[in-house]
Order: C-alpha cells, then structure tokens, then sequence
C-alpha cells in the first residue's frame, strides 16, 4: 500500500496544474482506485473516480503519465463530452493534447515532445 502511495503522491501537482491550464477542477475530492491485473486498460476515468491498472505502479513513477490523462478527461470527457459515440476521438484528441500540455508545463518542452513521439510510435504501430 505504501508502495502505491508513494507511486501517485504527484497527484495533486497534477490536478493542481492541470486546473491551472484549464478550469477548477468541479468534481470534488480525485480519487484513483487501482485494480487487479485483469482490468484491462491503463486507466479509466469517471466523475469522483479513475480506475487504474496496477500496471502503473512501477516503483519508479514512470507511469504516472496515465494519471494526467485521466485527470485530463475530467474536462474532456466528463465536463465536456461529444453527442455520441462517433465523435469519441474528439474526447481522446483533446485528452491527449491536454496531458501533453501539462506535462510540458511540469516537465518541460523536450519531455511533452518525447510523451509525443511514444504516442505516435504506439498509435501508427496500432494502424
């Protein structure tokens, strides 16, 4: 338990300064609720309550990014969100270019470009 509290203890520095790019955050207390290895993703966002693979807890922090992201979708995603299902990549787009500016914000430009560039290795790898 220590161990994952350790690896999330960043948290608040994100929201904090994903709030600081867009707009207080307006779902009360964040809360990360890691699961067993069989959950399937990363992570999964809803209003009050992001799921999270245990995947992320690396010992090293690395994975964290996964978090921002997540937090990222409480403004697009849960504040904000498309009509339907068709438009879901706006959600995911906007997500995306959010997390980056925050990590660029806490990490500096060359991180953000390097979260960037795995991004699109990983996505043309998919297509």
């Amino acid at each position: 338990m220590e161990s994952v509290a350790w690896e999330l203890s960043s948290l608040e520095e994100l929201l904090d300064s994903t709030e600081a790019y867009l707009t207080p955050y307006i779902w009360g207390n964040y809360t990360v609720l890691v699961l067993p290895p069989s959950f399937p993703m990363g992570g999964m966002e809803n209003p009050l309550l992001t799921f999270a693979s245990p995947t992320i807890i690396t010992g090293d922090k690395s994975q964290v990014y996964v978090a921002t992201h997540e937090i990222a979708h409480s403004w697009t995603g849960n504040d904000v969100t498309c009509r339907d299902w068709e438009s879901f990549w706006l959600n995911e787009g906007f997500t995306v270019f959010n997390e980056r500016k925050v990590s660029g914000i806490l990490h500096g430009a060359d991180f953000a470009q390097t979260e960037a560039l795995l991004g699109n290795a990983s996505l043309w790898g998919d297509i």
